[in-house]
């Protein structure tokens, strides 16, 4: 069967994507670019823009264009705007929305305009199993819509050994969910050299400790040395959202790096205590001190959750294993 798939980081028509590492069997698939200019793409829909609206429907319009195909389209805005264009064209075509992850439904009104839409959803893939009962919840449909597939990681995978003359570090990235001033009481405790990533607005407020640096401005390259090179990888959340800090995890975990995380809900899938990960409590700098510490302490330890984390990177968070649940299920909905 044909499908087009648009997506909002999707520069051209010869962009690569995850069904070119797999056997797409029957498919064939022509990609749709954005329209309108690069904005950051991971975002819920209640921080898009009138023109971000504009321009996702500007995008749905040319992928329905392709009148004997199916539609794929990534992030809910897309869904939205596809599910509106099949609704009122009544069209019967199949629509798989990837990447199924939003906390923009918090008023009656936006709750009943995307049930509307969104009801023309053949199939919503999300990437925990918790948001199967919670978007099921929310938008009123059978949670028999919603399949999980692992969240990928199919970029470059920074492989180099640490250098041993460099000073060991402890590095934490990300803005979304994070729990920063917990990470802080805990690092400024614990006295290591510590590098954070994260934007003004994650850390705003906060009093940084002496022994931490806030990073800024830093390529893709050197963000991916910063994860493999680290000692202790520590991704500090808290309890907002149904499941927060998917990117870091599984891009530490490619990189072959276990992490240090707190432990919350919406993690289940991927993070297993003792084996790819130490979990602290939330919110309690004390219980992350002590995670911190074993990991760094303890290079057995340390060793052995480096390599599970790697082993489960590999077996389920690569475009070839993702894919593969694709294909999976775009032959159940044709």
């Amino acid at each position: 069967m044909r499908w087009v798939v648009a997506s909002p980081y999707f520069e051209a028509p010869t962009d690569q994507w995850i069904v070119d590492a797999v056997d797409p069997g029957r498919h064939t698939f022509t990609l749709i670019p954005r329209v309108g200019e690069d904005r950051n793409w991971h975002q819920s829909s209640a921080k898009a823009s009138p023109k971000e609206w504009v321009d996702r429907m500007r995008q749905a319009r040319a992928a329905f264009a392709h009148r004997d195909a199916g539609v794929v389209s990534v992030f809910p805005q897309l869904a939205a705007a596809c599910g509106l264009l099949k609704l009122v064209g009544r069209d019967r075509r199949p629509l798989v929305s990837w990447m199924f992850n939003t906390e923009g439904l918090h008023t009656p009104v936006k709750q009943r305009v995307a049930r509307i839409v969104l009801e023309q959803v053949d199939r919503f893939v999300v990437h925990t199993t918790i948001e199967i009962g919670g978007y099921s919840a929310l938008l009123g449909l059978p949670e028999k819509r919603f399949e999980f597939v692992p969240f990928q990681y199919g970029g470059v995978v920074e492989t180099a050994r640490p250098d041993t003359h460099d000073e060991p570090y402890v590095f934490a990235t990300g803005s979304g969910y994070r729990d920063y001033e917990t990470f802080f009481e805990a690092m400024s405790k614990l006295g290591l050299r510590t590098l954070v990533l994260a934007s003004d607005r994650a850390l705003d407020g906060l009093t940084v400790p002496s022994n931490v640096t806030i990073l800024d401005q830093l390529t893709r390259p050197e963000i991916r040395r910063l994860v493999r090179h680290a000692r202790v990888n520590v991704i500090p959340l808290n309890d907002q959202a149904l499941t927060a800090g998917l990117v870091t995890i599984v891009e530490t975990f490619r990189h072959g790096r276990a992490v240090v995380i707190t432990n919350r809900p919406g993690l289940e899938d991927y993070v297993f205590e003792g084996k790819n990960a130490l979990c602290s409590e939330l919110y309690d700098a004390k219980s992350m001190v002590e995670a911190i510490d074993a990991m760094w302490s303890d290079d057995e330890l340390r060793a052995e959750l480096d390599a599970n984390a790697e082993r489960f990177g590999e077996e389920n968070c690569t475009d070839a294993a993702v894919g593969t649940e694709l294909i999976r299920i775009l032959d159940d909905v044709s």
